[in-house]
Protein backbone atom coordinates (compact mmCIF):
# COMPACT_ATOMS: atom_id res chain seq x y z
CA UNK A 1 0.00 0.00 0.00
CA UNK A 2 1.54 3.54 -1.19
CA UNK A 3 1.43 6.24 1.97
CA UNK A 4 0.24 9.64 0.77
CA UNK A 5 1.94 11.43 3.19
CA UNK A 6 4.98 11.90 1.25
CA UNK A 7 3.05 13.15 -1.56
CA UNK A 8 0.90 15.74 0.65
CA UNK A 9 4.51 16.83 1.38
CA UNK A 10 5.87 17.49 -1.14
CA UNK A 11 3.07 19.08 -2.89
CA UNK A 12 2.48 21.49 -0.12
CA UNK A 13 6.07 22.48 -0.30
CA UNK A 14 5.61 23.18 -3.83
CA UNK A 15 2.54 25.09 -3.41
CA UNK A 16 4.33 27.26 -0.54
CA UNK A 17 7.35 27.32 -3.58
CA UNK A 18 4.40 28.48 -6.39
CA UNK A 19 3.62 32.60 -4.62
CA UNK A 20 5.44 34.09 -6.79
CA UNK A 21 2.66 33.14 -9.45
CA UNK A 22 -1.05 34.19 -9.79
CA UNK A 23 -3.48 31.38 -8.02
CA UNK A 24 -4.81 30.05 -11.11
CA UNK A 25 -1.15 29.73 -12.82
CA UNK A 26 -0.20 27.96 -9.12
CA UNK A 27 -3.03 25.62 -9.54
CA UNK A 28 -2.54 24.32 -12.64
CA UNK A 29 1.03 23.54 -11.68
CA UNK A 30 0.18 21.97 -8.57
CA UNK A 31 -2.92 19.56 -10.65
CA UNK A 32 -0.23 18.84 -13.34
CA UNK A 33 2.23 17.77 -10.87
CA UNK A 34 -0.76 15.77 -8.77
CA UNK A 35 -2.02 14.53 -12.37
CA UNK A 36 1.21 12.72 -13.60
CA UNK A 37 2.32 11.33 -9.37
CA UNK A 38 -1.57 9.92 -9.66
CA UNK A 39 -1.39 8.71 -12.69
CA UNK A 40 2.43 6.83 -12.26
CA UNK A 41 0.87 5.42 -8.75
CA UNK A 42 -1.86 4.03 -11.07
CA UNK A 43 0.22 2.39 -13.32
CA UNK A 44 2.20 0.45 -10.77
CA UNK A 45 -0.76 -0.54 -8.92
CA UNK A 46 -2.20 -2.00 -12.52
CA UNK A 47 1.33 -3.51 -13.17
CA UNK A 48 1.17 -5.27 -9.36
CA UNK A 49 3.97 -3.08 -8.39
CA UNK A 50 5.42 -1.74 -5.43
CA UNK A 51 6.29 1.94 -5.97
CA UNK A 52 8.53 3.41 -4.20
CA UNK A 53 6.99 7.19 -3.23
CA UNK A 54 10.69 8.44 -1.88
CA UNK A 55 11.81 7.59 -5.65
CA UNK A 56 9.28 8.92 -7.49
CA UNK A 57 9.08 12.07 -5.68
CA UNK A 58 13.03 12.12 -5.82
CA UNK A 59 12.36 12.39 -10.28
CA UNK A 60 11.03 15.47 -9.92
CA UNK A 61 13.96 17.02 -7.60
CA UNK A 62 13.23 19.27 -4.80
CA UNK A 63 10.17 21.24 -4.68
CA UNK A 64 11.73 24.55 -4.50
CA UNK A 65 14.11 23.82 -7.81
CA UNK A 66 11.13 22.30 -9.54
CA UNK A 67 8.75 25.53 -8.18
CA UNK A 68 11.38 28.00 -9.64
CA UNK A 69 11.53 26.21 -13.37
CA UNK A 70 7.88 26.58 -13.34
CA UNK A 71 7.86 30.47 -12.35
CA UNK A 72 10.51 31.20 -14.25
CA UNK A 73 8.48 29.46 -17.22
CA UNK A 74 5.44 31.04 -16.62
CA UNK A 75 6.53 34.88 -16.04
CA UNK A 76 9.62 35.33 -17.93
CA UNK A 77 9.32 32.63 -20.90
CA UNK A 78 12.13 30.67 -19.75
CA UNK A 79 11.83 26.70 -21.17
CA UNK A 80 9.08 24.72 -19.28
CA UNK A 81 9.98 21.61 -17.44
CA UNK A 82 9.27 18.60 -19.05
CA UNK A 83 6.07 17.84 -17.79
CA UNK A 84 4.66 20.74 -18.68
CA UNK A 85 6.18 20.80 -22.13
CA UNK A 86 4.05 17.62 -22.77
CA UNK A 87 0.76 19.23 -21.03
CA UNK A 88 1.03 22.04 -23.46
CA UNK A 89 1.70 20.06 -26.72
CA UNK A 90 -1.82 17.77 -26.24
CA UNK A 91 -3.48 21.13 -25.54
CA UNK A 92 -2.26 22.52 -28.56
CA UNK A 93 -3.14 19.36 -30.77
CA UNK A 94 -6.45 19.29 -29.70
CA UNK A 95 -6.99 23.08 -30.06
CA UNK A 96 -5.51 22.89 -33.26
CA UNK A 97 -8.01 20.01 -34.50
CA UNK A 98 -10.75 21.18 -33.13
CA UNK A 99 -9.77 24.60 -35.34
CA UNK A 100 -9.95 22.83 -38.44
CA UNK A 101 -12.82 20.55 -37.58
CA UNK A 102 -14.68 23.93 -36.44
CA UNK A 103 -14.02 25.94 -39.52
CA UNK A 104 -14.77 23.07 -41.93
CA UNK A 105 -18.16 22.04 -40.08
CA UNK A 106 -19.50 26.08 -40.09
CA UNK A 107 -18.55 27.14 -43.29
CA UNK A 108 -19.96 23.67 -45.19
CA UNK A 109 -23.09 24.60 -43.12
CA UNK A 110 -22.77 28.36 -44.37
CA UNK A 111 -22.14 27.22 -47.98
CA UNK A 112 -24.90 25.03 -47.78
CA UNK A 113 -27.40 27.69 -46.94
CA UNK A 114 -26.30 29.79 -49.89
CA UNK A 115 -26.45 27.04 -52.18
CA UNK A 116 -29.91 26.33 -51.06
CA UNK A 117 -30.92 29.98 -51.57
CA UNK A 118 -29.68 29.79 -54.73
CA UNK A 119 -31.48 26.61 -55.46
CA UNK A 120 -34.54 27.81 -54.62
CA UNK A 121 -34.23 30.61 -57.28
CA UNK A 122 -33.31 28.59 -59.77
CA UNK A 123 -35.78 25.77 -59.49
CA UNK A 124 -38.36 27.39 -56.72
CA UNK A 125 -40.48 24.21 -57.36
CA UNK A 126 -38.13 21.82 -56.41
CA UNK A 127 -36.96 23.45 -53.24
CA UNK A 128 -38.45 24.61 -50.69
CA UNK A 129 -39.45 24.04 -46.54
CA UNK A 130 -42.32 21.36 -46.43
CA UNK A 131 -44.66 21.46 -43.60
CA UNK A 132 -45.72 17.03 -43.90
CA UNK A 133 -47.44 14.85 -41.54
CA UNK A 134 -50.47 16.98 -40.94
CA UNK A 135 -48.49 20.03 -39.78
CA UNK A 136 -46.25 17.76 -36.98
CA UNK A 137 -43.06 17.74 -38.78
CA UNK A 138 -41.13 20.15 -41.16
CA UNK A 139 -39.06 19.00 -44.35
CA UNK A 140 -36.10 20.94 -46.21
CA UNK A 141 -36.45 19.29 -49.21
CA UNK A 142 -34.43 19.97 -53.00
CA UNK A 143 -36.91 17.43 -54.85
CA UNK A 144 -40.21 18.86 -54.56
CA UNK A 145 -42.58 18.21 -52.11
CA UNK A 146 -41.93 15.07 -50.06
CA UNK A 147 -45.67 13.68 -49.88
CA UNK A 148 -48.72 14.88 -51.98
CA UNK A 149 -50.29 16.71 -48.85
CA UNK A 150 -47.62 18.78 -48.06
CA UNK A 151 -47.74 22.40 -47.71
CA UNK A 152 -44.77 24.65 -48.71
CA UNK A 153 -44.03 27.11 -46.02
CA UNK A 154 -41.84 29.65 -46.45
CA UNK A 155 -41.90 29.90 -50.71
CA UNK A 156 -39.60 32.81 -51.81
CA UNK A 157 -38.93 33.99 -48.18
CA UNK A 158 -36.52 30.87 -47.85
CA UNK A 159 -33.88 33.10 -50.01
CA UNK A 160 -33.18 35.72 -47.81
CA UNK A 161 -33.47 33.29 -44.39
CA UNK A 162 -31.23 31.33 -45.64
CA UNK A 163 -29.00 34.01 -47.13
CA UNK A 164 -28.84 35.61 -43.38
CA UNK A 165 -28.70 31.98 -41.61
CA UNK A 166 -25.38 31.58 -43.92
CA UNK A 167 -24.10 34.98 -42.91
CA UNK A 168 -24.88 34.37 -39.25
CA UNK A 169 -22.96 30.99 -39.44
CA UNK A 170 -20.12 32.29 -41.39
CA UNK A 171 -19.90 35.25 -38.87
CA UNK A 172 -19.91 32.56 -36.08
CA UNK A 173 -17.58 30.21 -37.36
CA UNK A 174 -15.03 33.45 -38.09
CA UNK A 175 -15.61 34.69 -34.06
CA UNK A 176 -15.03 31.15 -32.83
CA UNK A 177 -12.10 29.95 -34.58
CA UNK A 178 -10.20 33.75 -34.05
CA UNK A 179 -10.64 32.52 -30.27
CA UNK A 180 -9.53 29.03 -31.02
CA UNK A 181 -6.18 30.66 -33.03
CA UNK A 182 -5.32 32.40 -29.39
CA UNK A 183 -5.03 28.98 -27.93
CA UNK A 184 -2.78 27.90 -30.95
CA UNK A 185 0.01 30.65 -30.21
Amino acid sequence: MISHQPIRAYMHALASQLGKLQKADAEEVIREIESHIHEVIDQAEARGEDLDVAELLAGFGPPEKLAAQYVAHIQNGAPPPAGFRVIQSVKQTATRGLYYSMGAFGYSVAIALVLLALAKIVEPSSVGVWSVAGGNAISIAWSGSPYPEAQELLGYALVPLALLAAAWCAELTRRVLRVLRRGLS
